[in-house]
């Protein structure tokens, strides 16, 4: 027994030495930084990363990278001149749903000077997103009182049950009249596909009196609500990221898909970042929504 605990201490002394040679003798220098850690639903974070590589090694140029729980509104790498062979690797990053979130480790590849494929793995990070509903600035958002208990009568309740029964009694006599005016009074709805154009276009004519914010809000509040109503699903509360895959495979011939995934992604800075389009790309977006809305 003695021999096997012997053993055991062993073994793990030996894989804590080669673990601790092998971080000594990494050839890569990694550092990574947020911009913040505390966050509101949608704000931009800029996530930055920076390795020195060994002598002449190369970023390899195309490489798919992901974010669990982030959407990557934009993207960089360069190399910085002024430091041994560094890379910078900038990502401006959202995320559209609360809590406290790891920004998980990102794989990079890299060539070796020998031509050899490598990689290194950044270290984790950790955000914390908060809704805007809790900023003690907004107004119009109290807490719920306690409902103040109340004791009912049997009085109150014969009074209640006995208009009550009146009130059937007339509802029995007028029901026909009453009918004939439901009848009467009906008006012709007006079809989703219409109705969502015309609010668009109202929209449009008043864009010079709202923010760019209330202007890209509105048009995809207006855009989702068709949706939701033409495809029997839920558009208003998901996730840029949801909406575009939920649509997608509905998208009509005429959409180019890649367009529509930049459209969306004009929506989310406007919306939630410091970017305010110009006005020739705001009657690019409105004519491209009012196109998706006669095309599906």
């Amino acid at each position: 027994m003695k021999y096997c605990v012997f053993a055991k201490h062993i073994i793990l002394n030996s894989l804590f030495v080669f673990c601790f040679c092998a971080f000594l003798n990494a050839q890569e220098t990694i550092e990574v930084s947020l911009n913040k850690n505390r966050a509101y639903v949608g704000d931009v974070i800029n996530f930055t990363v920076k390795v020195q590589l060994p002598p002449n090694a190369q970023i390899t140029a195309k490489q798919n990278f992901h974010f669990n729980d982030f959407d990557i509104i934009s993207s960089d790498v360069k190399h910085l001149p002024s430091i041994e062979n560094t890379y910078e690797l900038d990502f401006n990053i959202a995320a559209y749903k609360t809590g406290s979130f790891t920004i998980n480790p990102l794989t990079v590849f890299y060539i070796n000077p020998d031509g050899t494929s490598n990689l290194f793995l950044t270290p984790e990070e950790h955000v914390e997103i908060i809704s805007v509903a809790d900023n003690a600035q907004v107004q119009g958002i109290k807490d719920i009182k306690a409902l103040k208990k109340f004791k009912i009568k049997s009085l109150h309740v014969v009074l209640i049950l006995f208009v009550l029964l009146l009130f059937i009694v007339y509802a029995a006599f007028t029901v026909k009249s009453f009918v004939e005016y439901i009848k009467k009074s009906k008006q012709v709805e007006i079809d989703p596909k219409t109705k969502a154009l015309n609010a668009l276009e109202d929209l449009y004519k008043t864009r010079s009196d709202i923010s760019a914010r209330n202007f890209y809000y509105t048009m995809s509040r207006i855009l989702r609500s068709y949706v939701s109503k033409k495809c029997n699903f839920e558009a208003i509360e998901m996730t840029t990221s949801e909406f575009f895959d939920k649509i997608k495979p509905i998208m009509p011939k005429e959409i180019n898909i890649n367009e529509f995934k930049d459209y969306l992604k004009v929506f989310n800075l406007a919306r939630y970042a410091d970017f305010t389009p110009d006005e020739t790309k705001r009657e690019n977006n409105y004519n491209f929504t009012k196109k998706l809305l006669e095309l599906l």
